[in-house]
């Protein structure tokens, strides 16, 4: 009988969780208008089920989809998860018999990488037993030919990749510590081998890679974009192009994909003592994010590379002010944000697609990686749920 009973109380919490789940409307502290960034949200969803299915570069996918899947999440329509399904079948048939995958155009990035098959981490818990195998042997055959070929540096810092021609073919290793590779696959995609396996060697890495990270930041709270071989080099004096390479050029590109990397760890790596050293360490950085933003609600210089991958740092903000503080500046941060993207004519200029296709200034990197920000104003967390 108590098992009868414990049957029916798991039905019961499974259908009020699935009630819970598909309420759009749940307040939440981060909006200026909640069912203006409904309407907002539900209209880049199915901007993106039409349109963006399948672009050339495997990282922008992924964030399309993983902008779906949340927006599954939040509002319960099913024709979203299947897109992000279908899509991630086309990744699992990209890996090459090697490990890796082509990111669309030559060489082969663990930064691209990372957030592209992020897309299988957050799609686990809503696929068919056969999907949630494909998934993890995908990911097991990755992070086992990234330890394999010597991708990770003695320092804990991820490489870079591999040099390949515009086909996908591999010519040679790229081992530079790369400061995006370290957090999106070192630190996110380890992670959720740890999540699936709880064998500590790879929670090992994560943690490795993240104090390499952590280890760079500057007193300010800059942390800078290190990769070598691209004329960013840690340690290089008397450069003024270096300089600018390492700690200027791409502060909140590099500022928002360490965000996915902490966040994924802190929620998910299963150690206190962990947690609380890097929630500890990366505290300067927020710092630095929540007095460095423009006026405008944005980061970074206007119309730049940077400022079109810098969303992220609304997801970073978020998991700061959720878990370690619930500092207002935040809160303040998060809604300037948000006023911003509502308002069609300042949006223009920063890129967003739905503001019309046609235009130069369109950008499907902005537009991909705005929708995982958009998704945890409505749902705080809600990316980076596995």
């Amino acid at each position: 009988m108590r098992h009868k009973g414990s049957y029916f109380l798991s039905i019961g919490l499974l259908v009020a969780m699935l009630f819970s789940a598909f309420q759009p409307n749940v307040e939440t502290p981060f909006c200026t208008d909640r069912e203006a960034t409904l309407t907002y949200f539900t209209n880049l969803c199915d901007f993106i089920d039409k349109e963006k299915k399948e672009v050339p570069s495997i990282f922008i996918t992924g964030y399309y989809m993983r902008t779906l899947v949340a927006g599954y999440e939040i509002f319960g329509e099913r024709r979203y998860l299947d897109t992000a399904i279908a899509y991630a079948d086309t990744l699992l048939r990209y890996q090459s018999d090697r490990g890796y995958w082509g990111t669309g155009y030559g060489n082969i990035y663990l930064a691209d990488t990372g957030s592209a098959i992020a897309l299988f981490t957050v799609l686990y818990k809503h696929v068919d037993e056969p999907r949630r195998k494909q998934y993890f042997d995908s990911i097991l055959k990755y992070v086992t030919a990234i330890e394999k070929d010597g991708l990770i540096n003695p320092s804990g810092a991820i490489g870079t990749g591999w040099y390949a021609t515009k086909e996908g073919v591999i010519t040679a290793p790229f081992r530079d510590e790369y400061t995006i590779s370290s957090a999106l696959t070192g630190a996110q995609i380890f992670t959720w081998m740890y999540h699936m396996t709880k064998e500590d060697r790879y929670r090992q890495v994560a943690i490795n890679a993240l104090r390499w990270i952590m280890s760079t930041m500057r007193d300010d709270g800059v942390i800078p974009y290190v990769l070598a071989g691209h004329g960013s080099v840690l340690g290089k004096v008397g450069d003024p192009k270096n300089d600018y390479n390492l700690w200027e050029r791409w502060r909140y590109d590099t500022a928002a994909y360490v965000g996915e990397g902490v966040i994924a760890f802190d929620l998910y790596c299963d150690q206190p003592e962990w947690k609380s050293e890097i929630r500890k360490k990366i505290t300067p950085h927020i710092e630095f994010l929540i007095k460095s933003q423009n006026e405008d609600g944005t980061w970074a210089v206007p119309g730049s590379a940077d400022q079109k991958r810098s969303p992220g740092v609304v997801n970073f903000l978020i998991w700061y002010y959720q878990q370690v503080s619930q500092d207002p500046r935040i809160v303040a941060a998060v809604k300037k944000y948000n006023r911003f993207i509502l308002s069609p004519e300042q949006g223009k200029g920063y890129g967003l697609l739905e503001y019309g296709a046609e235009d130069n200034t369109a950008n499907d990197v902005v537009t991909s990686i705005n929708g995982r920000a958009v998704a945890d104003i409505l749902r705080p967390g809600v990316d980076a749920r596995w």
